[in-house]
């Protein structure tokens, strides 16, 4: 009892100061599917690694992390594919200029690759300051 008493009175001695120990920032994960609906040659990975650098990378430049994956999804059709795809994960301030970044990507991939789509997961994290 005496040591939970100890630890809320430090949590509210730190609330009370205005210290921070976390903050509330977003993740943002998009698949990117290399499988263009129109049936041609699907994105290469020189086209990926082009795309990754000039479109990603020079938006958030503090860092992001990737990876390949297999992905399937139902297309406008009804048909399910199977494809190969490459995921982003971008953890940044919750603010409406990285958001926009955000869609500027997605917008850019399917438009320079013809994808019907960019699926897109954003979650609150918490990071330590």
């Amino acid at each position: 009892m005496r040591r939970a008493a100890s630890a809320l009175l430090v949590l509210l001695t730190l609330s009370c100061a205005g210290i921070s120990v976390y903050e509330r920032q977003e993740m943002d994960t998009l698949y990117f599917g290399t499988q263009k609906p129109d049936g041609s040659a699907p994105v290469t990975e020189t086209e990926w690694q082009r795309f990754l650098e000039d479109e990603i990378t020079t938006r958030f430049p503090n860092g992001l992390t990737t990876w390949d994956a297999t992905g399937r999804w139902r297309d406008s059709h009804g048909v399910v594919e199977h494809e190969r795809t490459h995921v982003v994960q971008i953890v940044h301030r919750a603010n409406g200029e990285d958001e926009g970044r955000i869609v500027a990507i997605m917008e850019s991939y399917k438009k320079t690759f013809a994808q019907e789509a960019v699926f897109h997961v954003r979650s609150d994290v918490w990071m330590p300051r």
